[in-house]
C-alpha cells in the first residue's frame, strides 16, 4: 500500500533522524505516519501542517544540541554535603541531580540526544560526569524523562508498567483512550528522533502500599546519602506507570508531568510542549483523571507545606517542566531559588536564544 500523504520528501527531511532504522523499519514508519496523518485530517487538520510538526521535532532537538545547548538551572543547597541542582533543558523535561560526597542521583533522564551535551555541562559546573551517578529514579516512560537510562552505569528504577510500557513500544499501553495508532506513531518519532537509549536492566519499585499520602499509595522507599524519598503511585491519568517521589526531610516533592511551573517555561518550550496536544490531541492518556490527580496533589503539596512551614522550612515542588517552586499565599506556584541561564555559546541570553533556535524557528507555523 503507497502512502498518501508521506511523500518522498517528507521522507528525505526526516530520515537523518532515523539512524537506528533499517530499510524495512523506516518503511513501516513512513506508513504507519502515513495512516497517523489521515486519522488527524479526518479530525479536521490540515495534512501539510501535521508533516511539518512531525518533522518540527527533528528540527528542535537538534537544533538545540551541540553547541546549541543550554540549560535554565537552580542550585539549591540542602546541607552541607549535599545539593540539588534542578535543570530545565531547551526541550523536554527536567533532569534533577543530587549531589553528594557518595555520588550522584538523578530524578529524570532527559533526552537521549544530550547525553554528551550534559557530560559537557557537568565538567563546566566542576560536577565532573555521569560515572558516580548511583541511583536513577525515574518519574514515567516518556523519552524526555527516560532518554539516556541506557548510557548511565545504573539501571533506572522504575514502575513495572514503565518497563512494559517501554518495551511495548507506545505511550498508549495501559491507556483508556482510543487514539492507539497516533500514540504509537508519536512515541515512534520522540522516541527515535530523540535517541532514547533504551535500558537492558530495570531495578522495579513495589507495588503494594505500605502506607498513603492523601489519594495517593506510598509503595517504596528509597535511601541515599541521607535522603530518604518516600515513591508515591500516580493515578496514571498522565501515563500508566507514572511515579512522584518525596523527601520529607528536605522538603521536596518531585511532581513528574502533573504539576508544571508554565509561568516560568519560555515561549519556546511552551510551543515544543504544545505538540504532543496536536498530535495525539492531549498530553494525558486520561484528561479528567490527570486534572483530578493534580487538584489532589496540589492539595496534598499545601498540607505538607504547612507542616512544613511549622518547622521552619517549605515544600520545594520539582515539577517534571519549570523551575523547582513553592506555593506562595494565593496558592500560586512561585519562585525563591533563583534561575540561572548557562549556554554553551559565549553569547548573551537573548542572543542565544535566537541563534540557537534559528534552524527550526524560521520555518515555524503556528501549530
Amino acid at each position: 500500500m503507497s502512502a498518501k500523504y508521506v511523500t518522498g520528501s517528507f521522507q528525505k527531511k526526516v530520515t537523518p533522524y532515523l539512524t537506528t532504522f533499517n530499510d524495512a523499519e523506516k518503511k513501516q514508519f513512513y506508513l504507519d505516519a502515513d495512516a497517523a496523518v489521515q486519522e488527524l485530517v479526518s479530525m479536521g487538520k490540515d495534512p501539510k501542517q501535521v508533516l511539518w510538526v512531525m518533522q518540527s521535532i527533528g528540527l528542535y532537538l537538534y537544533g538545540n544540541s551541540g553547541k546549541n545547548f543550554y540549560v535554565d538551572y537552580q542550585k539549591i543547597i540542602l546541607s552541607d554535603t549535599c545539593v540539588l541542582w534542578s535543570m530545565q533543558p531547551p526541550g523536554g523535561g527536567c533532569v534533577h541531580l543530587f549531589q553528594t560526597p557518595g555520588g550522584k542521583l538523578l530524578i529524570d533522564a532527559g533526552y537521549g540526544v544530550n547525553f554528551f551535551d550534559w557530560q559537557k555541562m557537568l565538567s563546566a559546573f566542576g560536577l565532573g560526569n555521569f560515572s558516580d551517578v548511583k541511583h536513577v529514579l525515574c518519574t514515567h516512560g516518556d523519552a524526555d524523562h527516560v532518554g539516556m537510562t541506557g548510557l548511565l552505569p545504573v539501571p533506572p528504577f522504575v514502575h513495572p508498567i514503565t518497563k512494559e510500557l517501554l518495551e511495548n513500544g507506545s505511550r498508549s499501553f495501559a491507556s483508556t483512550n482510543n487514539l492507539l495508532l497516533l500514540e504509537h506513531v508519536y512515541t515512534t518519532t520522540v522516541n527515535t528522533f530523540s535517541q532514547l537509549a533504551y535500558p537492558t536492566e530495570y531495578r522495579l519499585s513495589k507495588t503494594e502500599p505500605l502506607g498513603m499520602r492523601g489519594i495517593f499509595p506510598i509503595i517504596d522507599e528509597i535511601n541515599f546519602a541521607g535522603l530518604r524519598f518516600e515513591v508515591w503511585q500516580s493515578l496514571g491519568g498522565h501515563l500508566a506507570g507514572q511515579l512522584f517521589f518525596y523527601e520529607p526531610e528536605a522538603g521536596l516533592l518531585f511532581t513528574s508531568d502533573a504539576i508544571l511551573n508554565f509561568a516560568t517555561l519560555t515561549s519556546w518550550r511552551l510551543t515544543y510542549g504544545s505538540i504532543p496536544d496536536y498530535l495525539i490531541t492531549s498530553v494525558n492518556i486520561n484528561r479528567e483523571l490527570g486534572r483530578y490527580e493534580r487538584a489532589e496533589l496540589m492539595k496534598l503539596a499545601v498540607e505538607l507545606d504547612a507542616e512544613l512551614r511549622k518547622k521552619g522550612k517549605r515544600l520545594r515542588l520539582c515539577c517534571g517542566h519549570g523551575a523547582v517552586s513553592v506555593i506562595d499565599e494565593k496558592g500560586n506556584l512561585s519562585i525563591i531559588d533563583p534561575v540561572v541561564h548557562y549556554s554553551r555559546r559565549k553569547y548573551t541570553e537573548g542572543l542565544h536564544n535566537i541563534v540557537a533556535k534559528i534552524s527550526w524557528f524560521v520555518r515555524r507555523r503556528l501549530i
